[in-house]
């Protein structure tokens, strides 16, 4: 029984559902006594036994997903609500949410995470029309919105690496770029005004460089020369898995995922291919010497 009281839920959003996806697995929540992942928009059974995490943005719908689980004490799903938001969530929302379900909440916290990690190195913001916000001259009135939310989701970052870099960036052809790192800059200084838990207050040495795309158009246009590169070129990759059968007739379907477990995928994938085929024969030289 006691066990069973240790279990929870974790209630995710569109955005919090690629995030987790992107940097755990299943195992991982397991592991923390996770059993049941939701999504917050969707119609759910009530469990009123259960503990819930809530890690969502700090979005309308996403709030109303939450607020709608306790509407009155009868009718709540959960027993309790944990609440973890990406981002910065404004007075009118939080209050909202205050005023409707305080009660039921246990923690609320906002963790800074407003961004997708795809590798130990390499992240991206998830904004698939920002190419086309910043540079249409039909949305030329309109691309501030996107490049206030590029700038929010920007400092997440710095804010979960601990760091305050010097914001730095080419004015020219377009002055997308010195309106983003204008607003990068602003909303850097804002956040560590107001964040009491961190030490950093002042520059750290890091620099963070912000370069309009019209800088280098030609990368956007040839074709990568990676072992990665040719691997999801050539091979039936889905959702990074490689799924392949072993020789013979009879053999058996295996796969292989491809993450950052994988010691020898990391330190292959993005070498040039010619440089992948020297070190592959140099491995295999070696496990023929030791057999």
């Amino acid at each position: 029984m006691l066990f069973m009281h240790s279990l929870k839920i974790i209630l995710l959003d569109d955005f919090t559902t690629k995030l987790l996806s992107s940097c755990g697995k299943m195992t991982d929540l397991l592991a923390e006594g996770i059993t049941v992942v939701e999504n917050v928009y969707k119609n759910r059974e009530p469990v009123p036994h259960m503990k819930a995490i809530y890690l969502i943005t700090p979005t309308v719908k996403s709030v109303e997903g939450l607020i709608n689980d306790f509407a009155s004490k009868s009718s709540s799903k959960y027993k309790a609500a944990y609440v973890y938001f990406t981002d910065f969530c404004d007075d009118k929302l939080f209050n909202r949410m205050k005023s409707s379900c305080s009660k039921a909440i246990r923690r609320c916290k906002e963790i800074n995470i407003n961004f997708l990690p795809y590798e130990s190195q390499v992240f991206t913001l998830d904004v698939p029309d920002a190419f086309h916000q910043c540079y249409s001259p039909s949305t030329e009135k309109t691309n501030d919105a996107i490049l206030e939310q590029m700038a929010e989701q920007i400092v997440t970052l710095c804010a979960t690496l601990e760091e305050n870099p010097g914001v730095r960036y080419k004015s020219k052809p377009l002055d997308n770029a010195s309106k983003l790192a204008q607003l990068v800059e602003k909303k850097l200084e804002n956040f560590y005004k107001i964040d009491e838990r961190s030490q950093i207050k002042c520059k750290t040495y890091s620099q963070l460089l912000i370069i309009d795309r019209g800088f280098d158009p030609v990368s956007t246009v040839l074709h990568e020369l990676t072992f990665q590169a040719m691997a999801y070129d050539l091979l039936p990759i889905e959702n990074d898995t490689y799924k392949y059968k072993t020789d013979g007739a009879s053999g058996k379907e295996r796969e292989a995922i491809l993450e950052e477990d994988d010691d020898l995928w990391v330190k292959i994938r993005h070498k040039h291919i010619a440089n992948v085929l020297e070190y592959v024969c140099l491995c295999l030289l070696l496990i023929l010497h030791n057999y």
